[in-house]
This record gives structure tokens, C-alpha cells and sequence, in this order.
């Protein structure tokens, strides 16, 4: 796995280095909003070392498909699911594929308010029980914090218990529930923590379940150097601290990425 995470970043360097040699680019990354933190923070760093200039257009996972229909892209951002779909249609450059971070989902009460153990599965059970209300984002859409958050209740054998006090909402909207007090527990991305809210913690282990994010070059936009180099970036060594940072587990540390296959 190190040799893999070596070899990313090597190559990552690599293709930066000959990327600098050429006229600075615009590499234009559609992206949901879970990355948004660290794929910024590492476009920054990437824009320093070669000089190429790195956009972002910031979607939910509903409106990808609507906005790549409607605009032109370099490269993209998504969940493991999505991408596969977009793999399958041809949207993809190939082998342009990789790995990135994969993040959980934690429990979330109003800021300044009593704070649930939920370490255990039968502690988180007693605290969804006693909760008056919940919330979570639309179960229905796969690889999300509410489907996760779904599957933990089934598997804890409350679901059906809990669906009449259980409100289906976006981030933005089940947050503001949350911090005004208007709903007790939410369920969210550990990266996409709300303002005005606490982190109880995360789903305990048996419990857990995680959305994978990855990047790729797309096929009818700009295949240039630039932006492989830029998706090679997004994994590399370099890369690492800031998917920790923003609260996602970097794919070195759990898989091996498609580039080291």
C-alpha cells in the first residue's frame, strides 16, 4: 500500500512538472459538495506548483447530471455509484479514474444543548428513541448520509418506529432544523457538519457506512495534460493532509487507487 501511495504521488509530481512546460490552463471540476473543502485546498496548491488555474461549479448530487449536460467540464468529482454510471455512458476519459477519500456519517444535536451518547449501537438506539424528532437527507438517493443514516435505523430495527418523526430534508435545510432547535438529532456527512450544531458522534462501527468519492478526467472536455494532472493531484501524497483535515479518510489509507492497479 505505501509502494501504491508512493507511486500515485510520483507520478502525480511527474505530470505536474510537464504540465508547467506547456501554456497555463483553465481546469474547469464539477463537483458535489462533500469534497468541496479539500479538493479547494489542494486545487490551491496544485495552481502555486504549475500555474494553471483550477474552477470550481459546486452541485448537489441530484443536479450533476443537469449541469454536465448544460456546460462544458474538464474534469469531475463524484460518489462511486454516479461516477460508475458516467463510466458506463462513455463520459469518461479512460483510465482517468481514481480514488480519492470516502467519509461517514455522524449524529448532530442544536449547538449549546445536551449531547446523546451514541458510541454504541444500543446507546445510539436509546438516544433515536428518545428523540422527539429526526432528519436526515432523502434515503432514496444511493451512497448518501440519508441512506446510510436509513440503513443504521433498519439495522437497528427502529426504522418503521421512527418514520413519523423522521423529516427527509437537504443539508442546508436539515441543518438550520437542527441548530434552531426545531428538530433534535440529524444525521450528516462527518464533512459537512452544519453551523450552529454539535457533533454527537459518529455512527458507531457495526453501524457505519461510508460515501466514496472519485475523480476522473471527462471525455468531451479538455484531456490535456493539465487536467490529468490536476485528477492525479487530487490523490496524491500531497493531497492527503487536507482530506483529513476536512474530515475524509484519504483512499491510501483503506484501498488501493484505480492508478496503482
Amino acid at each position: 500500500m505505501r509502494r501504491s501511495f508512493r507511486t500515485i504521488a510520483v507520478s502525480a509530481l511527474t505530470l505536474i512538472a510537464s504540465s508547467t512546460l506547456a501554456t497555463a490552463a483553465e481546469v474547469r471540476v464539477l463537483s458535489v459538495g462533500s469534497t468541496q473543502i479539500a479538493a479547494k485546498a489542494i486545487a490551491a496548491e496544485f495552481e502555486k506548483q504549475t500555474g494553471h488555474k483550477v474552477t470550481f461549479t459546486i452541485r448537489p448530487p441530484f443536479d450533476i447530471d443537469k449541469e454536465l449536460a448544460a456546460k462544458m467540464f474538464d474534469a469531475v468529482i463524484l460518489s462511486v455509484p454516479a461516477m460508475d454510471n458516467h463510466d458506463e455512458a462513455g463520459d469518461l476519459a479512460p483510465m482517468s479514474r481514481i480514488s480519492l477519500a470516502r467519509v461517514g456519517v455522524g449524529v448532530v444535536v442544536k449547538e449549546g444543548g445536551p449531547v446523546p451518547d451514541v458510541s454504541t449501537p444500543e446507546k445510539l438506539k436509546a438516544a433515536v428513541l428518545a428523540a422527539r424528532s429526526l432528519t436526515h437527507t432523502d434515503p432514496a438517493i444511493p451512497n448518501t448520509s440519508g441512506a446510510i443514516a436509513g440503513a443504521a435505523l433498519a439495522k437497528l430495527g427502529i426504522l418503521d418506529e421512527v418514520k413519523g418523526k423522521t423529516r427527509h430534508a437537504t443539508l442546508a435545510v436539515g441543518g438550520e432544523l437542527v441548530a434552531k432547535g426545531e428538530v433534535e438529532l440529524g444525521f450528516f456527512n462527518l464533512s459537512e457538519i452544519p453551523k450552529g450544531v454539535t457533533l454527537a458522534g459518529a455512527l458507531p462501527g457495526p453501524l457505519q457506512g461510508y460515501t466514496v468519492y472519485e475523480a476522473a478526467v471527462l471525455s468531451k472536455g479538455s484531456t490535456d495534460q493539465a487536467a490529468t494532472a490536476f485528477v492525479k493531484y487530487l490523490a496524491s501524497a500531497a493531497a492527503a493532509a487536507h482530506w483529513s483535515e476536512a474530515k475524509l479518510e484519504p483512499a491510501a489509507t483503506y484501498m488501493r487507487t484505480r492508478a496503482s492497479q
